[in-house]
């Protein structure tokens, strides 16, 4: 393995923290907004990768432009709730500032997307904008005529040996909000599956493309086969609130058709309107969460082709993920009292 000086955007996002953890051995040089990271063997680089070459001056351009090696793009909004234009403008308008530097440097793109770029089979609610976004992202990658990896992870969790995550994804509000029993319905197909993916499966793989010197191919970082039922999920979710000392029951599992065409005209406009935004907001996300057709998956490939580290027992990190949950956010104490 050959150490190189990798350009990362997303540094304190979730795959960015996940991938400072395990990018030993390589120069790394974040791209941070705001605040400067204290990483080991970090360089930290304020810009905005909105503007222009990042806002730099030319002579910070070109020293860049001198060093980097590789570039990986794991900055975006990733937040289902964020306004379209937004999501537009981070994780599509600013990729032409990422594909300058990248150009610039002669060097190979990274490019994280996501699994979520698969239309989901029931969108009647509409698609939700960071699937659109980073659809159109991938677009821009491959005509960008750059040496190219795209990598599409599924919902990704926390680390599958601590839980741990720097900042709570869909994953955690949903089934947080099932366990807070502000779910009375789970708009769903009782056939359904759970894709989620550890964060250190997602870093422990780009390190691997990065070390065998793999600069082509869109891979689905993505559990495939091997992903829990939502039977599955239900049961983890007993048994995880019966740790605590507690008790829980899954709602009533409700297909997502019956649930906008039956249920909501008779009970929708007499709830909350809190409960009413959240309910909207779980419907459009739970056609991307809960499926029943499985995600593509390169894991089985890239695990033999790159000797990556056994695939972790989801179950086991779902828990572990749920247990950080339920610790940060106070779920624990609620429990058991």
């Amino acid at each position: 393995m050959s150490k190189r000086t990798i350009f990362l955007t997303g540094a304190t996002g979730v795959i960015g923290r996940a991938l400072l953890e395990k990018l030993e051995g390589h120069t790394l040089l974040c791209l941070v907004r705001q605040t400067p990271l204290t990483h080991p063997g970090v360089t930290t680089i304020r810009g905005d990768i909105s503007l222009p070459r990042f806002g730099w001056s030319s002579e910070q351009w070109d020293d860049v432009v001198s060093r980097v090696d590789c570039v990986v793009h794991a900055a975006a909004i990733t937040d289902f709730h964020r306004a379209d234009d937004a999501v537009m403008q981070t994780n599509v308008n600013a990729l032409e500032n990422v594909f300058e530097l990248a150009a610039a440097a002669n060097a190979p793109l990274y490019h994280f997307s996501t699994a979520f770029v698969r239309p989901p089979r029931n969108h009647s609610n509409g698609e939700l904008a960071y699937a659109i976004s980073k659809r159109e992202g991938e677009r821009l990658v491959r005509e960008s005529g750059l040496p190219h990896v795209i990598l599409r992870p599924s919902m990704v969790i926390g680390d599958s040996a601590t839980g741990e995550i720097a900042r709570f994804q869909a994953f955690h509000s949903v089934l947080g909000g099932v366990l807070n029993g502000l779910l009375p319905v789970f708009p769903a197909s009782r056939n359904a599956i759970v894709d989620c993916i550890p964060q250190d499966v997602v870093a422990s793989t780009l390190i691997a493309l990065i070390d065998r010197d793999v600069t082509s191919g869109e891979y689905w970082i993505t559990a495939g086969g091997r992903a829990l039922t939502i039977t599955r999920v239900g049961e983890l979710l007993q048994q995880f609130v019966a740790g605590l000392g507690g008790s829980f029951a899954w709602p009533r599992i409700v297909s997502p058709d019956i649930v906008e065409r039956l249920l909501l005209p008779v009970f929708f406009p007499a709830l909350p309107l809190s409960l009413q935004k959240r309910f909207e907001h779980l419907l459009k996300v739970s056609a991307y969460l809960f499926i029943d057709d499985p995600f593509p998956s390169s894991m089985p490939e890239l695990e033999s082709r790159l000797e990556l580290p056994p695939f972790p027992d989801l179950e086991v990190a779902a828990l572990r993920g749920l247990t950080h949950w339920a610790s940060v956010t106070g779920f624990a104490k609620r429990a058991a009292a």
